[in-house]
């Protein structure tokens, strides 16, 4: 079977994926009480205002019928726009789509600097170590993959925010990285052309809604590296758990791969060993690297809720946190766990292509 053919197979199977995290969302969502449910379309002061509006939520939001039929109303909504409504803490208030529109390209930046960061120490210092089992560079690497691996992300975000975090500890020479935030706040104070300052669905940038991208679109520099400094630490707070299980993988997969024949083979043939470590040591020991590859998104998205948490930063992991506190909000819960739940299928759904495309004895 051609690759092709694999690729819209696994799309196929993608399908009746979506549909299953769509139904685990609706039972989620209807396994609690109704109030729930229609608490943020109640705002009456009076208790005859409240039930007539709780009467009419129920009514719009089809509340009354079978829940079959509010499965199909649910997945129509999904698709149609209509992602609910929220008022929570942290200035959080209005359409749950909105606030997905303006919050989610701040964790796409965060993540894609977190994976950059990740990918280009990880594979050179798994390279160096996975070359060199039982030296003392692979004994300092093993032990210090492990501390990252072991300990949760949040614990470095808040040690790196001490250590690096502008005037926390008498303004040292290295504290120059900002505390929190996803911009500098110079662009509030004399407010570009393509930033727009929102108390209520928060502030954002155009045309991409990336801060650093957009600065960059738009000719201003200083706005763009500021932007960057606030990217600095939750990147590196993001990465450490990813970076430590790609180099414990690809190491291991280093001296698997080199204790094979035709290692031993190529060796014996003369091929220069720098040729031998990286055509037919480290391509190997990538392909069993690339399959752990989903499990390390998911433990990367997982921590995204805490470290935006920490480091105040505007994106979906925060806008997650607070449809949990200070107040449940419904809405906000399902449609962060939805966008969650698809970035970790896509994420396989690319690693199972890659895998296919760099590993030839997979048959499609």
């Amino acid at each position: 079977m051609e690759l092709r053919y694999y690729i819209i197979r696994r799309l196929l199977i993608f399908i009746p994926t979506l549909i299953g995290l769509l139904l685990i969302v609706f039972i989620l969502m209807h396994s609690l009480p109704v109030r729930y449910l229609t608490g943020p379309y109640v705002t009456g002061r009076t208790p005859a205002q409240r039930a007539l509006e709780y009467a009419q939520a129920v009514q719009a939001l089809g509340l009354n019928y079978p829940l079959p039929v509010q499965f199909l109303d649910f997945i129509r909504n999904i698709f149609t726009g209509n992602w609910g409504y929220m008022s929570a803490g942290g200035g959080y208030t209005g359409s749950v789509l909105a606030l997905v529109d303006t919050y989610f390209p701040n964790t796409v930046q965060l993540a894609v600097f977190a994976i950059i960061l990740a990918f280009v120490i990880s594979i050179p210092l798994g390279t160096y170590i996975g070359a060199r089992p039982n030296s003392m560079a692979d004994q300092v690497g093993r032990v210090f993959s492990l501390i990252f691996y072991a300990l949760p992300g949040f614990l470095f975000a808040i040690i790196l925010l001490v250590i690096f975090g502008k005037n926390t500890i008498g303004g040292l020479p290295w504290q120059v990285f900002p505390l929190s935030g996803v911009y500098p706040s110079s662009v509030t104070t004399n407010v570009p052309s393509w930033f727009h300052l929102s108390q209520a669905t928060g502030d954002i940038s155009y045309p991409t809604h990336i801060f650093v991208l957009d600065a960059l679109l738009n000719g201003d520099p200083a706005a763009a590296w500021g932007g960057f400094l606030h990217l600095v630490l939750p990147s590196i707070a993001l990465a450490l758990g990813a970076l430590a299980g790609i180099l414990r993988f690809l190491r291991a997969g280093m001296v698997d791969a080199a204790n094979q024949e035709y290692v031993k083979t190529a060796r014996a043939k003369g091929v220069p060993e720098d040729i031998v470590i990286k055509r037919h040591i480290r391509k190997n020991a990538l392909i069993p690297t690339v399959t752990v590859l989903g499990l390390l998104f998911s433990g990367l998205l997982s921590g995204v809720v805490l470290i935006e948490r920490v480091f105040s930063y505007q994106g979906i992991g925060l806008l997650a946190y607070y449809s949990v506190y200070p107040s449940l909000q419904v809405y906000g819960i399902a449609d962060t766990a939805l966008i969650f739940g698809l970035l970790l299928v896509f994420a396989n759904l690319i690693v199972d292509v890659v895998y296919a495309l760099i590993d030839p004895r997979i048959r499609y």
